[in-house]
């Protein structure tokens, strides 16, 4: 009789799961846990009709009965894909399209390293999630690629499903919450003019092997044309390069239109402004400045303006 009784339970408890995609099991529980869920027999199983605890409920004779989780949210993607620029599109609004930044689609494009911007129907790849797409190479190593983009080496392994952590060439990889390095500086002025079609051969320029001038108490980052200069002058003022005549003014510095030897030249020459030290002041009013970031970045060149070369991107001298 209690064999017909466990067969006809495990007959109705496959139906039960059949038709209402329930989980269901029989099992014995210690009457600590049945005793407040209703009458138990001597075999502490559950005689009536049972209870709940937390998110477990026991039916009749002790079966365990408990929904079965149904997503509701499609899966996260694990793999990268390309997408093709459409037109009037940038990086910043193909970034929010996809749920990531700006910064993890450059960092995955190798091209993109040097520049962010993109031209209609250039190929891109988007990380699926946030952080990094990167192609293996025969040097890379779980640990490496780990430490490199500044994560745990199992979130890789995990992330990626891999079997084994010996890497081999040409993988691609997603490194979720990977950060990669920082991007270089802007392009030189020289060629942010070239693009506003102002060609940088009308300026005579001479590219220098050193030097930086006496001043060392520099709060300027090395480099940038206002680190330059504030070797060359006791710069007490903070800002942006192109804001340097304002702040040198109110800090009670003379300021003014004309080029002298030992003043600093401020200009609009780029979208940050531009700074230089003028060196001479030549007899057909031309003058010549000593620079950084004008050639190159970190580079000190020589440049020889004429005037009213500069136009309105002139704003003055500091004196």
């Amino acid at each position: 009789m209690r064999i017909n009784r466990y067969l006809t339970h495990a007959v109705v408890l496959g139906i039960a799961v059949a038709m209402s995609s329930y989980a269901a099991m029989d099992r014995h529980f210690p009457t600590t846990l049945t005793a407040h869920l209703g009458p138990v027999n001597a075999e502490a199983i559950m005689v009536a009709e049972g209870g709940e605890s937390g998110d477990v409920s026991l039916g009749r004779y002790s079966t365990i009965i408990k929904p079965v989780s149904i997503p509701t949210s499609a899966p996260i993607s694990h793999q990268p894909f390309t997408y093709i620029v459409a037109s009037g599109e940038n990086l910043k609004t193909i970034a929010t399209k996809y749920h990531v930044s700006v910064a993890e689609i450059r960092w995955s494009n190798t091209n993109l390293y040097s520049s962010d911007s993109v031209a209609t129907g250039d190929q891109i790849v988007i990380p699926p999630v946030h952080g990094v797409v990167v192609t293996t190479k025969a040097s890379d190593t779980v640990g490496a690629l780990a430490t490199k983009y500044s994560v745990d080496p199992q979130v890789i392994v995990d992330f990626n499903r891999l079997r084994t952590t010996t890497l081999t060439p040409g993988i691609t990889l997603v490194i979720p919450g990977g950060k990669g390095g920082a991007f270089p500086p802007p392009p030189a002025l020289w060629q942010i003019l070239a693009q506003q079609n102002t060609a940088p051969s009308s300026f005579p320029v001479k590219v220098l092997g050193c030097c930086l001038g006496p001043y060392v108490n520099n709060k300027f980052p090395v480099g940038w044309c206002t680190y330059y200069v504030a070797t060359k002058r006791n710069v007490t003022w903070n800002g942006d390069a192109g804001y340097w005549y304002q702040n040198a003014a109110a800090s009670g510095y003379a300021v003014g239109p004309t080029p002298k030897v030992g003043s600093i030249m401020v200009t609009w020459e780029s979208w940050a402004g531009h700074v230089a030290y003028v060196e001479a002041v030549n007899s057909d009013g031309s003058w010549v400045v000593s620079e950084m970031n004008w050639v190159a970045f970190d580079v000190i060149d020589e440049r020889t303006i004429r005037p009213g070369q500069l136009g309105s991107r002139l704003v003055g001298f500091i004196y």
